[in-house]
């Protein structure tokens, strides 16, 4: 079982493995998700700007890499035992029900990015004692994103709207613990910071009574940023004092600044992206499949709506209990497929292969091989019809070219879509297979060959040629 799997993981501790290896294979490489979890449980970790920083020395116990959001994570189990299902849409990720949903709490509303739907779940959970308080994004000034822990319905509150700008937003997780003793905790984050997340809540690492979440809500997102968003495009370039702006919001292709005089500005969403932030680029997941509720603005009917993805039990029952309460009200006028076409534009990121990676494949594999699979590796993960569409091919052709690199052992299937088999292991894989080739060649073929090739040509080979061969 995943659970059995995962528990072993993080409980044991893989030894010589520190720090420095999450800086290799994580910071280094571009794909860190700033979820400040390594910092939250090791006091010799602290943050700079952008990434996690060894404070002191590394005992190397493997806590911090453990708990990664980008270390060992496997995502179809995981989604089968914590959600309760088998993914049924390959775009969406495993839900029970998607629906379009409003607060009718004023309060709520006066404050909500959009529908308010994820603040009035979190009151709910609170009052209905699903949670001791959660952790949240709230803002300093000028819109400097700041981690906290609320307990009360003020709280959660003062943490109400997008920042568009990554936080670090586990990080008040040991703070939740030590300061204020919660038993049961919340977290609302992005899609990329909740595998972590769900490995605090699998094994809570600070505490046998303490810190056991049991509510993950997860935002849409298509990519966040970096503060120089704010710092260089808004207020230098767009010349708008951060101390003015209301809210952000990002719609129908465009950035838009709300400010407190009642103006909106905006720019074209491609203008923001030289501020994206890097792994954002390796990031395959729009709808946060991992969450026990999944909230954005995609899909619903207006601007001041919420699209609600239902994936866990947890979920459904919060969501079922807060709508019988009337704390919150639905609409059947959901477009779905505007959110599974976001998600689609999401998985379908390319990353550049470089021609010489392709060309050295194609001494391993055929050319359509070669470059299936090193789409593949970019994707992470992907369908017969995304990879034609991605590779502009016909689908019959990549099929084909699939079940090849399958029983190559390069790919393999998980839940209808095919993820590649490590280029290391594949490169192992050949040069086996080549190996043994060799070996056949040697005992059988090159015997036979050698004996006709003197017999056919010895008078045409010089004394040492001759000799080379004995």
């Amino acid at each position: 079982m995943a659970n059995e799997r995962m528990m072993d993981y993080l409980q044991s501790r893989i030894e010589g493995i520190g720090f420095r290896d999450l800086y290799d294979f994580v910071v280094d490489k571009d794909v860190c998700v700033f979820c400040a979890t390594c910092a939250s449980i090791c006091p010799r970790i602290g943050l700079e700007e952008k990434e996690p920083k060894l404070m002191e020395y590394d005992p190397t116990c493997s806590m911090c890499f453990r708990y990664c959001a980008r270390t060992y994570f496997p995502e179809e189990e995981v989604e089968k035992e914590f959600l309760g299902g088998q993914r049924t849409n390959f775009l969406l990720g495993y839900y029970q029900k998607a629906t379009a949903a409003k607060s009718t709490d004023p309060a709520v509303l006066d404050v909500a990015q959009n529908g308010g739907v994820v603040s009035t779940l979190l009151i709910q959970a609170l009052e209905t004692g699903l949670i001791d308080g959660a952790l949240l994004t709230a803002k300093a000034a000028n819109w400097v994103p700041k981690p906290v822990v609320a307990r009360t319905k003020e709280e959660i509150l003062a943490a109400a709207g997008s920042r568009y700008t990554m936080a670090p937003s586990l990080l008040p997780y040991s703070e939740a613990i030590y300061e204020y003793e919660l038993e049961k905790i919340g977290f609302v984050g992005m899609p990329c910071q909740i595998q972590a997340a769900r490995k605090l809540q699998m094994w809570p690492p600070l505490s046998d009574a303490l810190g056991k979440i049991t509510l993950i809500i997860g935002l849409f997102c298509s990519s966040n940023f970096s503060m120089d968003l704010l710092k260089q495009t808004v207020y230098q370039d767009m010349g708008i004092p951060l101390s003015e702006v209301k809210k952000f919001d990002i719609a129908r292709g465009k950035f838009f600044v709300y400010t407190k005089d009642g103006a909106v500005k905006d720019l074209p969403i491609k203008e923001t992206k030289v501020h994206n932030w890097a792994s954002c680029q390796y990031c395959k997941d729009y709808t946060a499949e991992f969450a026990d509720i999944a909230a954005g603005s995609v899909g619903a009917p207006a601007d001041d709506w919420n699209t609600v993805i239902v994936r866990s039990d947890v979920g459904a029952q919060l969501f079922d209990g807060a709508v019988t309460a009337g704390k919150i009200t639905v609409a059947d006028t959901l477009d779905l497929s505007k959110v599974e076409k976001e998600s689609l534009r999401k998985k379908s990121q390319l990353a550049k292969v470089d021609e010489r990676v392709t060309s050295a494949l194609k001494f391993l594999a055929p050319e359509v091989d070669a470059k299936t699979y090193s789409t593949l590796v970019s994707l992470g993960y992907a369908d017969v019809a995304m990879l034609a569409k991605v590779m502009k091919a016909e689908e019959t052709e990549v099929r084909n070219a699939l079940n090849s690199l399958k029983q190559q052992e390069w790919v393999f299937i998980t839940d209808n879509a095919y993820r590649p088999v490590d280029p290391s292991q594949v490169v192992k894989i050949e040069i086996g297979k080549f190996e043994k080739g060799i070996k056949s060649i040697k005992a059988d073929a090159l015997v036979y060959l050698q004996t006709l090739f003197i017999q056919n040509n010895l008078q045409h080979l010089r004394y040492k040629e001759f000799m080379d061969l004995i």
